[in-house]
């Protein structure tokens, strides 16, 4: 098994940025590399915008897809297997000093941190920001990555089992349009509770998390097919493609075409 140093992946890297504090790394796979057991030395984040693999990590097989977010302690063991070429990641390490010097833990990040579908649209803001590349990218970067840290900082000890109940029902059901009136039979919640509580828990409304649903979806039709996006527009149930085309830049910083292309 090896260790990776900071900046340093089994890919060809083909950029890199250091921000003091944390360094990021757009690495790609253009032919087969190592599949054995290895860990990376810093606490590590990586959104996959191309290609994907299997990923094996605690006896765990994981698919990886675009939009994919994944999250590493510091010198977590995992490996990666059936890599689809090309594939490009984005590849975040932070150093301790990150935490400590913004007062945050790294408690619960792992288990709570991917169950949220506004992380990767987070991480696709920040590597717009790296395309951009001018004076105030720099600060907006570190507002995002902090502001997606922080988010997580004072988890909520207590969920109610309904809360991944109802997660489970918006991602197994994301091409139709459910009621709260449904999901209230389904879960034997009131409505009201449901409605009051939503935000807590997902950090958006509930028509919110619909969207952001369909748009995961949208990514994986961008990336794996050559869909016209007007037909995506539909599949993914929008009414027309101008609004498909603003809450896919509202959520990613993308339009669709602008995201097809990278």
């Amino acid at each position: 098994m090896i260790t990776l140093k900071a900046k340093d992946f089994l890919g060809k890297t083909t950029e890199q940025f250091s921000f003091g504090s944390y360094d990021m790394s757009m690495v790609k796979y253009h032919k087969p590399v190592s599949e054995d057991w290895h860990s990376h030395e810093k606490y590590h984040l990586s959104l996959i915008l191309q290609g994907g693999n299997l990923e094996s990590r605690k006896g765990k097989d994981i698919q990886v897809l675009p939009g994919s977010t994944l999250l590493y302690d510091r010198l977590e063991v995992h490996r990666n297997r059936y890599t689809a070429f090309p594939s490009e990641n984005l590849n975040i390490e932070i150093d301790d000093s990150f935490f400590t010097k913004n007062e945050l833990s790294t408690s619960d990040f792992k288990t709570s941190i991917l169950k949220d579908t506004e992380v990767q649209f987070q991480l696709l803001k920040i590597y717009k920001e790296l395309k951009i590349g001018d004076t105030p990218s720099s600060d907006s970067i570190h507002l995002l990555l902090l502001t997606l840290f922080s988010r997580y900082d004072k988890m909520i000890d207590y969920r109610p089992i309904w809360v991944d109940t109802i997660r489970e029902l918006l991602c197994d059901r994301w091409d139709e349009f459910i009621t709260l009136k449904e999901l209230s039979e389904k879960v034997q919640i009131h409505p009201v509770t449901i409605s009051r509580y939503f935000s807590k828990y997902f950090n958006c409304t509930l028509g919110e998390y619909m969207r952001r649903i369909k748009i995961e979806k949208a990514i994986l039709f961008l990336k794996h097919t050559n869909k016209p996006l007007t037909e995506i527009t539909f599949l993914c149930g929008f009414s027309d493609q101008s609004h498909f085309s603003k809450t896919f830049k509202l959520c990613t910083g993308f339009k669709p075409k602008e995201f097809r292309r990278i």
